[in-house]
């Protein structure tokens, strides 16, 4: 089992990772650029600077961590590089919301979060489009969650039993 989940900047794709960690009780890789900065700045300005073999390596990476393991991803990539998922998920969340997220999150301002936000999500897809010479194709996705209207359980519930029900493994 391979559940891929991704969405935009502070849509929660490590918090629905965590909770299905817990209730499925496999791994969850959740690998981030944010690892490698320390404040919101030096993120923007590694983002700006990354080059497409770094976002190919760190994917490569990931690919790696998912071989022959039941996991769950939710990195920003991961449903278009895990060719063996089970099940991609692509979590909806309001721009307005996620910047109040990051702003929580990160304890400041709306205006700081919302450049923030706005420039880490565009700087993503472009690191795609670098590294891979294409658009992400969002009909690859099997489920779409408005993260606004559904609570964290209902998430998890949803997932868990689509994921489970494509598992032969988990049916003996």
């Amino acid at each position: 089992m391979k559940i891929c989940i991704t969405g935009l900047t502070a849509s929660g794709k490590t918090t629905l990772g965590n909770a299905l960690e817990k209730k499925l009780n496999i791994k969850h890789i959740k690998s981030t650029y944010k690892s490698n900065v320390s404040n919101n700045e030096e993120l923007i300005k590694f983002l700006r600077n990354i080059s497409a073999n770094y976002v190919k390596k760190f994917d490569k990476d990931i690919i790696r961590q998912s071989q022959g393991i039941d996991c769950i991803v939710s990195t920003w990539h991961g449903p278009w590089i895990i060719k063996d998922a089970t099940l991609r998920v692509w979590i909806d969340v309001s721009e307005e919301e996620r910047i109040r997220r990051w702003a929580k999150a990160h304890n400041i301002g709306i205006d700081k979060a919302s450049k923030v936000v706005k420039l880490k999500d565009m700087l993503t897809k472009r690191q795609f489009k670098l590294a891979y010479k294409k658009e992400r194709d969002m009909g690859v996705f099997d489920l779409r969650l408005n993260f606004e209207k559904i609570t964290l359980q209902e998430a998890v519930n949803i997932i868990s039993m689509i994921a489970l029900s494509r598992t032969k493994s988990y049916h003996k």
